[in-house]
């Protein structure tokens, strides 16, 4: 992406809260599919049931405007350049793809 400020990143940060929003927008309809593959799953995400939901449901920020919206992207971005997990699937991808 041309690396930290570049117009490629700022971009990507653009379609992130476009995606964000647009997902909003849709979450009466992500839920219900949510709710059905939790029903039996021993899947550990669903291990806590109801307040998995509950944890899923809160990810869209409903009650957030845009203008906060954009705060929690950026927060999610920056949380994700200094994440350890962040740099060993960069390595990974490094390694095994060539892709930097």
């Amino acid at each position: 992406m041309g690396g930290l400020g570049s117009d490629m990143f700022e971009y990507f940060k653009i379609l992130l809260l476009q995606g964000f929003v647009a997902s909003r927008k849709h979450m009466d309809k992500i839920l219900p599919l949510v709710e059905i593959m939790q029903t039996g799953s021993q899947l550990p995400c669903f291990n806590k049931g109801i307040s998995a939901i509950r944890a899923f449901k809160d990810r869209f920020h409903m009650s957030s405007t845009e203008e906060q919206l954009q705060l929690i992207v950026d927060g999610l971005v920056e949380a994700s350049l200094h994440s350890l997990t962040t740099k060993l699937y960069d390595n990974f991808q490094y390694f095994t793809n060539g892709i930097l």
